[in-house]
């Protein structure tokens, strides 16, 4: 069994702005989670937010491809307890919580951005893949709500602040 996240989003902005939003570490921390990005394939860097019931807070990354203003793509990497997807799920409760404690779940699936240019702004494609086995199936489905709420709220505003 497996699973790979699709968002396809379009944005009212240049794509050299939206480009400088997925690579710039100030403007990515505004909209997604604090980093150490560099733009250059082979620069393995960490998100990093305050930890949480059932995950430290890290997620180890990698760039493994980039073609500027086009497309980057990284390894995006952590551990975390069926705690967290319950509480990423809005799911709280003592029994969910004590069920979920023993499930660990290994993240290793591979994030990749594509940007298009189009009239009046960019088409913005976001990819992660590696989900694999139904544990992880499941935490996909979860991951996948918190990128619409990124891609669809948090980025936009961000871009909008950039102009």
């Amino acid at each position: 069994m497996k699973r790979t996240i699709h968002r396809k989003q379009f944005l009212p902005y240049p794509t050299a702005q939206v480009w400088e939003a997925l690579t710039d570490h100030n403007m990515l921390g505004k909209w997604f989670m604090e980093n150490d990005i560099q733009p250059v394939v082979g620069h393995e860097f960490t998100f990093r937010m305050e930890p949480q019931k059932g995950w430290d807070g890290i997620t180890y990354c990698t760039i493994t491809d980039i073609d500027e203003n086009k497309k980057i793509a990284y390894t995006y990497q952590g551990y975390a307890s069926g705690e967290k997807t319950l509480a990423c799920a809005g799911i709280h409760s003592e029994l969910a919580d004590s069920a979920a404690k023993g499930i660990f779940a290994e993240l290793d699936t591979l994030l990749e951005f594509s940007l298009e240019p189009t009239c009046g702004g960019t088409i913005l494609k976001m990819e992660q893949s590696g989900y694999k086995g139904l544990k992880m199936v499941i935490v996909s489905f979860v991951m996948g709500m918190g990128w619409k709420k990124q891609l669809g709220r948090k980025l936009p505003s961000v871009l909008e602040k950039m102009v």
